[in-house]
């Protein structure tokens, strides 16, 4: 993921942490996404994993385990992440992006969140000020926005 944002990768301590509680690959981030709500995804990957409570692994650490930079590039993970965010606190989310250096990903979602869900503003622009004006990730690095949301009856 880092090295499609032309980022250098860290080594995540939340990372070690989720591996120490059976969540290591995208996959299995997914898996326990979909087992937290984003049942959209049901189905896309075939990991099993056991969700270790969110006392363990909070939503706003799973949205993080599925933007770090060392994992591989997964569009799933990236759009498992999209569809957590507004179950998450804001402040929490922008200092963990901080300290895992997720930043650009988690800017580039709320920026569409920002600009195509109205109803949840407040929650967006709350978030994108918590996360200092990242640098902008390159058209075509992340999934479209419109990846992002629910667009009903619209036809191609």
């Amino acid at each position: 993921m880092a090295q499609r944002l032309g980022e250098t990768a860290h080594c995540s301590p939340l990372l070690r942490r989720a591996r120490n509680h059976g969540v290591a690959t995208p996959p299995q981030m997914v898996q326990l996404a979909v087992a937290r709500g984003c049942r959209h995804y049901a189905g896309v990957f075939d990991a099993s994993v056991v969700d270790p409570g969110g006392d363990v692994i909070s939503d706003e650490e799973l949205v993080t385990l599925l933007l770090l930079g060392e994992q591989s590039f997964e569009p799933f993970a990236v759009r498992c992440a999209a569809q957590l965010l507004t179950a998450c606190d804001p402040a929490r989310l922008a200092r963990l992006a901080h300290r895992e250096r997720v930043t650009r990903a988690l800017a580039y979602i709320a920026t569409a969140g920002r600009d195509n869900d109205p109803a949840n503003a407040t929650f967006w622009n709350d978030l994108i000020a918590r996360l200092d004006n990242p640098c902008v990730v390159p058209p075509g690095r992340l999934p479209h926005w419109s990846r992002f949301v629910g667009m009903n009856r619209q036809d191609r």
